[in-house]
């Protein structure tokens, strides 16, 4: 119940500045409902008074009147819905915006732990679960939350005695409401967290779909699939069965209502104390009773799985980022880019995965971390990105602690060019430009010429101007690669993180790549993660990263010549002499870098 009123609260938060808005409907709703209501006085008064005493002009003014009142109401009505639907709607929008907003400020811890099916489910199946109910069921709540009582009212106006009796069944009613809240609200939490099962099964085959069918899985996911199916079958047939008891218990007791009224009223009717018209009138405001009860009872479900719906997804809103600005945090001023990691240990969950780790880059300089995979050479990268922050030490970039700075303006001054690169939907030119939206055509262009990617992509239809299809499927590796580097060049940043960007690439665009390698390095701090080695030669420094600890470290050229971990990794992984560095030139050329 607390996280509902969590919900309802974090809901209601999205009405600022409606709230006049929401007023003046209620005030509509209530015209609704009393037009609706009032419409069977005048009917009465009508049967009772113009056919009854046979009096033509009272019954045309009346049947005047109630053309009239039942205009009003279908005005009232069409405010009502309107209104509603640009609240409803609002609200929606807030609701994704946020929850979008959220997502992407949430630690990639966070992603790490969840599945994307199950993420995904919230932002698409959960949001439409609230839009329905909102755009569907709340303007249905709204009319008949005022038009029951208002009717109740008129009834017992019209005849106290049948009201009385009319509201015998009202307690069995309640009790029957409160059993199937407490039911159907268990129900559409789980059919909620079902449909986000067979959601996540299906985004996780898509997205693995090559792998499926290389290794011959169908059958097995399929299998997988049809056995959450079938428990979302069940608990969605289980929600039914409990509509399928409550609604027709609901017009039971209505009938029920009908019956006794008919039978009191034609009593009194025999007696002489209720006229034909009161006994007419109030048959068809009890009516208008439980109308309203059986369209919330209709609607009660919409509403109930939008509160299921708005529990998984305050459980995303609820979720704090690890890493964010903290209080006081203050912009980080252009860098020179000197990274320093004092004593770092880092856990990803209770075992430490990095101990006692201390690492030294100059402004302009490059480090290569080298290893065993499962080493922690990548989780030193993500620490100096700061994706993450260390359990205990510090790692500062030009004497400034990361945690101490705002993170946005110090990730516009960091670029990361990763082994298996995303690309978006759109162009190649749109993809080089993500990383500096206002770039210029002409920019791209020159970033594309630095570092032969327009060379390479000049066999593709458009070129630069190629539409590439989400995560970059059509492309080769190294076009892929390329693409991600020229992202990277045309960022400019200060920091650069290579993570085995040469990797699974053929030998001809291997080369393609290093000299673009070459141009990117170029006067920026680097930290290359090396797996197969293949750039290590760029290094200043190497260091040897095996179960979060650094093993060794030094110059290629020096580690080559002691018996050690690089040089078995460089014998087994066929690693290039590195280069001498030219006399007389600066390290940092591009022929050098």
């Amino acid at each position: 119940m607390s996280r509902k009123r969590t919900g309802l609260t974090r809901l209601s938060r999205y009405l600022t500045g409606r709230r006049l808005l929401v007023a003046g409907l209620v005030a509509v709703a209530t015209g609704s409902a009393g037009a609706q209501s009032g419409g069977w006085l005048l009917v009465r008064a009508a049967i009772d008074d113009g056919i009854g005493q046979g009096d033509r002009h009272t019954l045309t003014v009346v049947v005047a009147a109630y053309l009239a009142l039942n205009a009003l109401g279908w005005i009232c009505q069409w405010v009502l819905i309107r209104g509603l639907a640009v609240i409803g709607q609002g609200i929606v929008m807030g609701l994704r915006r946020d929850l979008f907003d959220h997502l992407t400020s949430l630690s990639l811890r966070y992603f790490s732990e969840q599945r994307a099916g199950w993420i995904i489910a919230r932002v698409t199946s959960d949001v439409d679960a609230i839009s329905d109910a909102l755009s569907q069921g709340l303007p249905t709540l709204v009319s008949n939350i005022v038009l029951l009582p208002t009717t109740v009212i008129v009834l017992f106006v019209v005849d106290w005695r049948l009201g009385l009796v009319a509201m015998v069944i009202l307690p069995p009613a309640l009790l029957l409401s409160r059993w199937f809240q407490r039911k159907s609200a268990v129900a559409q939490l789980d059919v909620r967290n079902r449909i986000a099962a067979v959601t996540a099964q299906v985004a996780e085959s898509v997205s693995g779909m090559a792998i499926v069918q290389a290794f011959n899985r169908e059958r097995q996911f399929q299998g997988q699939f049809d056995e959450l199916n079938a428990e979302n079958r069940t608990s969605n047939i289980y929600a039914q069965q409990l509509f399928s008891v409550f609604f027709p218990s609901i017009e039971l007791l209505g009938a029920i209502s009908t019956c006794a009224v008919l039978v009191v009223g034609s009593r009194f009717l025999s007696e002489g104390t209720l006229t034909i018209g009161t006994l007419i009138t109030a048959i068809y405001l009890l009516q208008l009773v439980f109308q309203p009860l059986q369209e919330l009872s209709d609607v009660y479900g919409q509403l109930q799985s939008a509160a299921a719906a708005m529990v998984k997804i305050t459980s995303v809103l609820d979720a704090e980022p690890e890493i964010g600005d903290r209080r006081g945090a203050v912009p980080m001023p252009p860098i020179a880019g000197a990274i320093d990691l004092d004593t770092v240990s880092f856990a990803y969950g209770r075992a430490d995965v990095l101990h006692d780790i201390s690492i030294h880059v100059p402004a302009g300089g490059c480090i290569a971390l080298v290893g065993q995979t499962g080493g922690g050479k990548s989780t030193l990268a993500k620490l100096i990105a700061r994706f993450y922050d260390p359990r205990l030490g510090s790692v500062s970039v030009d004497g400034t602690d990361l945690r101490e700075v705002q993170l946005g303006t110090y990730r516009r001054q960091l670029g990361v060019v990763l082994q298996d690169p995303f690309l978006f939907s759109g162009t190649i030119a749109d993809n080089v430009r993500f990383a500096r939206p206002e770039a210029s055509d002409e920019e791209v262009r020159e970033t594309a010429e630095a570092i032969g990617l327009d060379r390479l992509v000049a066999r593709l239809h458009g070129g630069l101007d190629h539409e590439v299809r989400e995560g970059g499927s059509g492309l080769s590796a190294g076009e892929r690669q390329l693409i991600s580097i020229a992202r990277a060049l045309l960022a400019d940043p200060r920091i650069l993180i290579l993570d085995e960007a040469t990797s699974n690439i053929d030998r001809p665009t291997e080369l393609l790549i290093e000299r673009a390698l070459d141009r990117l390095l170029h006067g920026r701090s680097s930290v290359i993660i090396a797996h197969r080695l293949a750039t290590v030669r760029r290094a200043d420094e190497v260091l040897v990263v095996e179960r979060g600890r650094i093993v060794q470290r030094g110059a290629p050229s020096d580690l080559l010549t002691v018996d050690g971990p690089f040089r078995r990794l460089a014998g087994s992984r066929h690693l290039p002499q590195p280069r001498p560095k030219p006399r007389g030139r600066s390290r940092r050329t591009p022929s050098s870098a």
